[in-house]
C-alpha cells in the first residue's frame, strides 16, 4: 500500500512540475536588447513577426531608441522568424534586421549604417539562418567579381546550400529552406532529410508538407487530373470530378495574394461571360486557413463561380498534388479530364488565348 501511495505521489509531483514549468513559460516575457552605434535618439523601433502575406509582418512590440540602444519585449512564442525595423520618419529611412526568436533573451550589437549585419546573441536559429544566407551572398560576390558565370553561380550555390541544409537539418530554419528545393531533390533525398527530423518537426506544418511532397502522387501535364473534394462557402461538398465533360480552369489563390485579386476581378468575369455558351467552368481553390479571410476576399472580388477550399494553407495536400509553389497558379483541364496546361502567375489574356484555341475561336 505504501509503495502504491509513493508511486502516486511521484507521478503527481512530475505532473505538477511539468504543469508549473509550462505555466511559467506561458506567462514569461523575453527581452531583445539592442546596442547600435550611430543610432540617434527617438527613432521608432518596431518588432514584427514575418508574414508572407504582409511585407511588414504582424507588429508585436515597439519602442523608441535612447542613448544608442533599445529594448523590446515578446511573450512566449513558437520559434519563428521576426523582423526589427528602425524607422527614421523625418528622413524617410528604414533599417531592417531579420532574426529568429526562441523564447530566450536576445542581445543585438551592431551599427546603424549596416544594421542588417548586426551580431545576434542568444538565438541558434538566427545563427543558422545567417550562415545559410551567407552562402548566397558569397556566390553573388563571386559572380559580381567575374569569378563565375550565372550558370556556375546557380549550380555551385545550389550544391553548397543543399549540403548545408543536410548538415544542419534538425531545425526550423533548414526545414523551411529545404522546401524551396523540393522540385530539385529526388523523393529519396527528401525522405532522407525528413528522417533526420525529430518528432516535433515531423509533426509541424512544414514537416507534414515535406512528407506529403515525397509521398503524394502529383499531376502530370497530359495525364488525367487528380480529383479534388472540398467545401464551398455554404459548406456544400464539391468535387472537381463533378465537372468532368467541361473545360475547367482550376485556379489556386489566397486572400493575401495581390495578383490573385487582379485575376479574380479582371480576367475571370471576362472568361465567364465569353464562354458562357461553351462547356466551360471556373473552379477557384483557396489555400487560405481562415474562413473569414476567404469569405471576405471572395465577396470583395465578386466571385460568382465555383469557389472551394479545405482551409489547409499552402501545405494543403491538394496544392502539393498539383505542384503549386506560387500564386495564382491556374490549370486548364480538357473535357476528357486531361490536364492540358499549367500557368504560373497572372498574365492578362494568357488563359483566354489558350481557351480560344480549345474552343476554336478566332
Amino acid at each position: 500500500m505504501k509503495k502504491i501511495i509513493l508511486i502516486g505521489l511521484i507521478i503527481l509531483f512530475q505532473i505538477s512540475c511539468k504543469f508549473n514549468k509550462n505555466e511559467v513559460l506561458a506567462n514569461k516575457t523575453f527581452k531583445i536588447t539592442g546596442t547600435v552605434e550611430n543610432l540617434k535618439d527617438s527613432l521608432s523601433i518596431i518588432l514584427s513577426r514575418i508574414d508572407s502575406r504582409n511585407f511588414y509582418g504582424k507588429k508585436i512590440d515597439s519602442t523608441i531608441s535612447k542613448n544608442g540602444s533599445f529594448e523590446l519585449q515578446v511573450n512566449t512564442v513558437d520559434p519563428s522568424e521576426y523582423l526589427i525595423m528602425i524607422i527614421d520618419y523625418k528622413n524617410h529611412i528604414g533599417k531592417r534586421l531579420n532574426l529568429w526568436l526562441e523564447n530566450k533573451n536576445i542581445t543585438i550589437n551592431g551599427n546603424y549604417d549596416n544594421f542588417a549585419k548586426s551580431n545576434i546573441h542568444g538565438s541558434e536559429l538566427s545563427r543558422i539562418s545567417i550562415a545559410f544566407n551567407d552562402i548566397g551572398e558569397k556566390f553573388t560576390n563571386k559572380m559580381k567579381n567575374g569569378e563565375i558565370d550565372y550558370a556556375e553561380y546557380q549550380q555551385e550555390k545550389r550544391k553548397e546550400c543543399i549540403d548545408f541544409l543536410f548538415q544542419n537539418s534538425n531545425n526550423l530554419v533548414s526545414l523551411n529552406q529545404i522546401l524551396e528545393y523540393r522540385d530539385i531533390l529526388t523523393k529519396d533525398s527528401l525522405q532522407l532529410y525528413y528522417n533526420k527530423l525529430d518528432d516535433n518537426l515531423k509533426n509541424s506544418k512544414n514537416g507534414i508538407a515535406l512528407k506529403n511532397i515525397f509521398e503524394i502522387e502529383k499531376i502530370k501535364i497530359g495525364e488525367q487530373f487528380i480529383d479534388i473534394e472540398a467545401k464551398d462557402l455554404d459548406g456544400n461538398n464539391v468535387k472537381l470530378s463533378d465537372f468532368k465533360g467541361k473545360v475547367i480552369v482550376l485556379d489556386f489563390w489566397a486572400y493575401w495574394c495581390h495578383y490573385c485579386h487582379e485575376q479574380n476581378q479582371e480576367e475571370f468575369p471576362k472568361l465567364k461571360e465569353k464562354y458562357k455558351n461553351e462547356d466551360f467552368i471556373i473552379v477557384s481553390y483557396s489555400v487560405d486557413v481562415d474562413k473569414k479571410d476567404w469569405e471576405k476576399s471572395s465577396k470583395a472580388d465578386n466571385i460568382d463561380w465555383v469557389n472551394i477550399s479545405n482551409l489547409a494553407g499552402k501545405s494543403d495536400k491538394v496544392a502539393i498534388q498539383y505542384g503549386v509553389k506560387g500564386y495564382p497558379t491556374s490549370f486548364i483541364i480538357g473535357k476528357d479530364g486531361k490536364v492540358l496546361k499549367k500557368m504560373n502567375g497572372y498574365i492578362y489574356d494568357a488563359l483566354e488565348n489558350e481557351l480560344d484555341k480549345i474552343f476554336e475561336i478566332k
